[in-house]
């Protein structure tokens, strides 16, 4: 398996990237009281309090991107949340206390980015769930030597109705061999701060017909 690599470590690493990725967008971006100047995609968060806006300087959306939160009911008010090459997404939890943005950042992978909320318009990054994801899996999948994939992608699904557990689904491949991972879930407890295999709190708890060879997983389709 090589070294043995520290996940708590690892995750403090990446999560100190991201900061600084969001720290670096907020200065090229001036005082952030300016979105770029072409609006591409709206929609509202589960309470409509919080209206979503993607901005780009490109009429195509071909070039870099950015996610601005509004208050719908004073769109005065607005907070800068992240800068994304591709696609974003975002998700939030239906208490609006937490949302986790899906970030396509390229053909050969994606990550997803859990964020708490501090105060009104204003959240900050807690976690990585793709790194908590794939750590678990390879974790739960010794056995299998599983490789890191050349393309790995990971998505926030769904939120459990109480907003404390989030839904995540991983999958990836290699460009020159036949290994792959079809898509393999995994649930996030934003209380404990962990990555599990405990479904129950959706109430669609089953088992790969394959039983071991996928481990404990959740049929969504």
């Amino acid at each position: 398996m090589g070294k043995t690599v520290n996940i708590p470590y690892t995750c403090v690493i990446i999560a100190i990237c991201v900061f600084l990725r969001i720290s670096g967008t907020n200065q090229c971006c001036g005082d952030n009281n300016t979105p770029m100047k072409y609006l591409h995609q709206e929609y509202k968060s589960p309470l409509g309090d919080i209206i979503v806006k993607h901005f780009s300087d490109d009429k195509k959306w071909i070039t870099d991107s950015e996610v601005w939160l509004y208050s719908a009911n004073d769109p005065s008010k607005k907070t800068f949340l992240y800068s994304y090459e591709t696609y974003a997404r975002i998700l939030f939890s239906h208490d609006e206390k937490w949302l986790v943005l899906n970030n396509r950042y390229g053909s050969d992978g994606s990550s997803a980015i859990l964020f708490k909320k501090v105060k009104d318009l204003e959240y900050e990054p807690v976690a990585l769930l793709d790194t908590l994801a794939w750590d678990l899996f390879r974790k739960t999948h010794r056995q299998y030597k599983i490789p890191i994939f050349d393309h790995s992608y990971t998505y926030a699904v769904l939120w459990s109705s109480d907003s404390k557990s989030i839904l995540v689904k991983t999958h990836g491949h290699d460009d020159l061999s036949p290994k792959a991972l079809e898509p393999w879930f995994c649930v996030y407890d934003v209380t404990t701060k962990k990555m599990t295999l405990d479904f129950s709190v959706f109430n669609r708890d089953t088992y790969h017909p394959d039983g071991e060879a996928k481990g404990r997983e959740l049929y969504l389709y």
